[in-house]
């Protein structure tokens, strides 16, 4: 037996404690603002907004940052970022929105130390699985598989997102595969444990269905290959089933709501029958086309967690077949494979399907268990790791990391400078509007907390936030915030990175892309370029405002 040290200082927890200072050392090195990386953010904050005030009122006011995906637990870690920040629950009356503002550095620190212990269990989960079956060296390289096949692993934990939870599902997923693999007696509890992983897996995000799909082939195979019988059969399948829906009927009604669970599922139903990019395609299911253009971009994003968990995932669902057939006791290390490889092919197919850079994050976090099953299927099949092979492997990991490394730096370093330069930006649009009192609008998505702060009111869906917000932004708002049309706008701030040119903004018939009522260029408007923006100077002024 080991003692309390032994136990202290196990693998599980070594490898868990060397990822978690990761993420936050990064962040440090390479500080930014919330409002200048991705929607995460501000979709984040919205979340926990609209928990704060559910709790503080009594009502579930509608959670429309679950009506897509859904992030269940993306979710749930953002209101306790707020929670730990200091505003569990919203005060009556106003001033809670602007006390949330006034403390959103610590709020985002707190996120992102909250995403890496996510991503920390879910490497603890692991290696307590899979030190039973395979030696260190080999959960070593595939925790390195995971950090250096694709920047966007370790983008994901500083910029907290929905990815954030996949090293985590597919931690409990192996531990899942693992106890299904070696469940002789097709226990109920193992059922159920399978069930609730797949449900979880779904509630994250609908391409990480590849886990629930993942364990539900194992463990009908399993029952197959065990000659379970039909009864015992039909038995487990319906157990599992019935739980996995009940899960996500219980979530959906008490947690999410019963219309945005709905809206969710619609949307999943576009997103698979549809091609294209949130099912927005004009083809059926899947378009060639966008399949080639994923390959041609892999090598340009260093994503070759999409190559190796292609090919790794082949290679164990054959070979797990093959192995099953060699007898009884090798079912185990059969099952491992075939389960592994199905996750592991069928994340990098979905994200084939829609492929943009961060969802290779999905992706990579099934490459663990994939090192294990190559591990156990040669093996079971008499072959023993030799020098060569773990140069190659080390030296195909060092290969990866002189890419990725160089790419993660420069995106955490641009990060910083586009927070930087937003803050020079607004001292350049308060210079412009000294003479005009007009509003200034912050159209999608610059990088200022302006715009971000009206995201994230939509977001949350209360109507006394909306109150709280109109009330105190009189001059400086969001065009995706509420009371856009009550406002006397002379100024709009426009995003860079969607409009490059001053042509590209003349020509649009809508500079707020997602916004209603669409925002044009007029005659007499005056474009001034700034770092990070295009400011628009309305040429025209209202009556109201010239006395």
């Amino acid at each position: 037996m080991k003692s309390g040290v032994g136990r202290l200082l196990s693998w599980p927890l070594a490898f868990a404690i060397l990822f978690i200072v990761i993420p936050p050392l990064l962040f440090h090195s390479h500080p930014s603002s919330l409002w200048a990386v991705s929607d995460y953010e501000t979709l984040g904050l919205g979340n926990a907004l609209n928990m704060a005030y559910r709790l503080a009122d009594g009502r579930m006011y509608p959670a429309f940052g679950m009506s897509d995906h859904p992030g269940v637990p993306f979710y749930l870690m953002n209101w306790l970022a707020l929670a730990l920040s200091g505003y569990p629950v919203a005060y009556p009356g106003a001033g809670f929105f602007n006390a949330v503002i006034d403390h959103i550095g610590s709020y985002y620190v707190i996120s992102i130390w909250l995403a890496a212990l996510a991503g920390a269990a879910g490497v603890y989960i692991f290696v307590r699985a899979a030190l039973s079956l395979v030696p260190v060296a080999v959960i070593a390289i595939g925790l390195l598989l995971w950090l250096t096949s694709t920047p966007a692993t370790l983008l994901m934990f500083t910029s907290p997102s929905i990815e954030s939870f996949a090293m985590l599902i597919n931690g409990l997923f192996f531990q899942a595969l693992v106890r299904l693999a070696h469940d002789r007696d097709h226990s109920v509890n193992v059922a159920v444990v399978s069930a609730c992983v797949s449900a979880l897996a779904y509630l994250n995000k609908l391409s990480y269905i590849n886990v629930s799909l993942a364990l539900a082939a194992t463990g009908i195979l399993s029952l197959v290959f065990r000659r379970a019988g039909w009864a015992l059969g039909m038995w487990r399948s319906v157990l599992f089933t019935v739980i996995s829906l009940a899960i996500l009927l219980a979530v959906g009604y008490f947690l999410i709501g019963w219309n945005e669970f709905l809206a969710a599922v619609r949307f999943h139903k576009n997103i698979v029958f549809s091609s294209g990019l949130y099912g927005k395609g004009n083809e059926y299911v899947v378009s060639p086309a966008d399949v080639w253009r994923a390959f041609a971009q892999i090598p340009r994003d260093g994503s070759y967690a999409m190559l190796i968990a292609l090919g790794f995932g082949g290679i164990l669902s054959v070979g797990g077949l093959f192995t099953a057939r060699r007898g009884a006791e090798h079912l185990p290390v059969a099952l491992i494979c075939i389960g592994a490889g199905i996750a592991s092919l069928l994340s990098a197919a979905f994200v084939l399907k829609h492929y943009e850079a961060h969802y290779t994050a999905g992706v990579s976090a099934t490459l663990p268990a994939c090192a294990a099953g190559i591990y156990l299927l040669a093996k079971s099949w008499g072959y023993r790791p030799r020098i060569a092979g773990a140069a190659v492997t080390i030296a195909a990991i060092w290969l990866m990391a002189y890419q990725a490394v160089p790419s993660l730096i420069s995106q955490s370093a641009a990060r910083t400078q586009t927070s930087q330069m937003a803050e020079a930006d607004f001292e350049d649009i308060n210079r412009q509007r000294a003479d005009d009192k007009r509003g200034v609008a912050f159209l999608y998505k610059t990088p200022f907390s302006w715009y971000g702060e009206g995201f994230a009111i939509h977001t949350a869906g209360a109507p006394r936030l909306a109150d709280d917000y109109v009330g105190s932004r009189p001059n400086l708002f969001s065009s995706s915030g509420p009371g856009l049309a009550n406002r006397n706008v002379g100024f709009y701030v426009i995003d860079k990175n969607y409009f490059r040119t001053v042509e590209s903004i003349k020509a649009s018939p809508n500079l707020g892309l997602i916004d209603e009522p669409a925002v044009r260029f007029e005659d007499g408007d005056r474009i001034v370029e700034l770092r990070t923006s295009f400011l628009l100077r309305r040429g025209k002024v209202s009556e109201q405002e010239s006395r």
